[in-house]
């Protein structure tokens, strides 16, 4: 390619940055590409402004400005997520680029809430394409067909969805450039099962402490729970109202099964305060003496809500697509079982004698 009236055999490729990036979405895919040795140009809107990641992880200036900045001179774009492609599709210029980029044939990789930018573009009608769970029908207005995968690949548009995605998406983008990384060995793309944990952390992810830790909140949440709602179902006032809380139990026991086959597959076992939760929540519970119907029920909604944030939360922070693939499916549950939870404390609210009857489900896959 000719860059500035050079010719260069070197891949030149564009990272996109403003204020309140996802610091991993930006930090995975720029450590993965210098080590692969390409030319990596910083561009933000603003040459001398210190840009500062979500997480407080990254600070960064711009090498230069997309206002000056010719797409045709690069190879590929990414534009990273968190709260900055909501900032950069109001900087008109920044819109021009990745169009100029994508009309263009060149290669557009975006992450997380990076769509953002290709809705402003208008760039989405009839491309298929995945992004954040929260743009999904802000995409589907846009025109594009929404494919909640880790990776989606339409001509030269690179889509993911979040953070524990990374590691595969980077790996997409390498791979299409036909970049390697030295004494690392790059998986294909559609290879699941591979240790993509590995490569988030060794381009600055997630370690496998940090993983293997979030695995044993988890574990301790569901264990705590697990016998919170033995308690509950031994509580509760009907047959139906009994069955469903037992119901949650066993999505529970399946939640920790298949975080204890992940943390199996990592080499690793459930840590004592893991183990130790359940012991915790039968302690707990001896001393919650009320009986009464709403109490019970105002307990049991809680105890999801919380579990549901902080699985949400958990999923969000790491870059190991299997381990965050089980807490995605844990989410959905909880959320799932929430919602049951307090359409039947509504109904007792008010008054409704009829109890919803539970309803058997799946097992949650372990991603």
């Amino acid at each position: 390619m000719v860059t500035n009236g050079q010719t260069s055999d070197k891949k030149r490729v564009a990272i996109l940055i403003e204020q309140g990036v996802e610091d991993s979405e930006f930090q995975i895919p720029y450590n993965a590409l210098k080590k692969a040795g390409a030319n990596v140009v910083v561009l933000g809107s603003r040459m001398n402004e210190e840009y500062k990641g979500k997480e407080g992880k990254l600070s960064i200036k711009a090498d230069a400005t997309t206002t000056e900045s010719i797409a045709a001179d690069f190879d590929a774009v990414i534009i990273p997520g968190g709260m900055a492609p909501d900032k950069m599709r109001t900087n008109m210029k920044t819109v021009r680029f990745v169009q100029d980029a994508f009309t263009g044939g060149i290669l557009v990789a975006s992450v997380c809430h990076g769509p953002q930018v290709l809705i402003e573009g208008d760039l989405l009608k009839g491309v298929r394409a995945t992004g954040f769970r929260a743009i999904r029908k802000d995409m589907q207005n846009a025109g594009a067909e929404f494919v909640d995968e880790p990776l989606v690949i339409d001509d030269n548009l690179i889509t993911s969805r979040r953070p524990g995605d990374l590691p595969i998406f980077t790996t997409a983008i390498l791979t299409t450039l036909g970049l390697s990384v030295a004494d690392t060995t790059l998986p294909d793309i559609s290879d699941v099962d591979a240790g993509w944990w590995k490569l988030g952390e060794e381009w600055g992810g997630s370690s496998k402490g940090e993983i293997v830790n979030a695995i044993n909140t988890a574990i301790a949440g569901e264990r705590y729970g697990f016998e919170t709602f033995e308690h509950y179902a031994s509580n509760a006032p009907d047959e139906a109202t009994r069955e469903l809380f037992q119901e949650i139990r066993a999505n529970k026991s399946r939640h920790i099964q298949t975080l204890e086959s992940r943390l199996n597959v990592l080499g690793e076992t459930p840590s004592l305060q893991a183990n130790a939760s359940g012991a915790f929540a039968t302690l707990k519970t001896f001393f919650q003496t009320s009986q009464q119907d709403l109490d019970i029920l105002r307990r049991a909604l809680g105890d999801l809500q919380t579990g549901v944030v902080d699985v949400y939360n958990l999923r969000n922070k790491l870059t190991d697509p299997a381990t965050v693939a089980i807490f995605d499916a844990m989410e959905v549950t909880l959320a799932k079982d929430e919602q049951r939870i307090a359409d039947l404390y509504k109904a007792r609210l008010v008054g409704t004698p009829e109890a919803p009857k539970p309803t058997s489900r799946p097992a949650v896959s372990g991603g």
